[in-house]
């Protein structure tokens, strides 16, 4: 199995690495496994002898909407996140990685699903063609709770990100 880290990987049987620094406790970091749809909540601390703390089984759309969130934690625009829906799987864990062709279609594909989403907007259905996003993301946030993890969208609503449910709770007793 190949190992990457910060997401980065060149393989189609591969585990991707993402330390989420200010979203997980220290020494905790997040692993996907891409072949098996497994997300799992990792200690990095070498002394332990079995370094999995939590893990959860996804579905491919899981998996497909988690590594954009996970590549892009802090704001990652809806087209990206529509986009990967209607990409193929394999295409989009090439576009992610670091071949130059393939990151030059998928970026191609997003700015397709940019203009796609402009045009519903002029049109009045913009929120219809983003039904299966936000079903897919409904689906997808309550697998990150047990991870300490929320899916929020910005007051623009041109985007999501992930916060840590820690400081959502601390925000709110404040």
């Amino acid at each position: 199995m190949k190992e990457a880290s910060n997401g980065q990987s060149d393989g189609e049987d591969e585990l991707r690495f993402f330390p989420l620094e200010g979203l997980l406790p220290v020494g905790q970091a997040l692993s996907v496994n891409t072949t098996y749809s497994i997300l799992s909540l990792v200690s990095t601390h070498t002394e332990n002898d079995n370094p999995i703390l939590l893990q959860e089984l996804l579905t491919e759309t899981d998996v497909r909407l988690l590594l954009l969130l996970l590549e892009l934690p802090y704001y990652c625009p809806q087209e990206v996140l529509r986009a990967s829906l209607f990409y193929s799987y394999s295409g989009l864990l090439a576009g992610l990685s670091s071949e130059t062709a393939a990151r030059a279609e998928w970026q191609t594909t997003i700015e397709e699903q940019r203009l796609h989403l402009l045009r519903a907007q002029e049109l009045g259905t913009r929120k219809k063609e983003l039904k299966p996003l936000y079903n897919a993301l409904s689906k997808l946030r309550a697998k990150l709770h047990p991870f300490g993890l929320e899916i929020a969208l910005f007051a623009s609503s041109s985007a999501y990100s992930l916060l840590s449910l820690s400081q959502i709770s601390e925000a709110n007793e404040q």
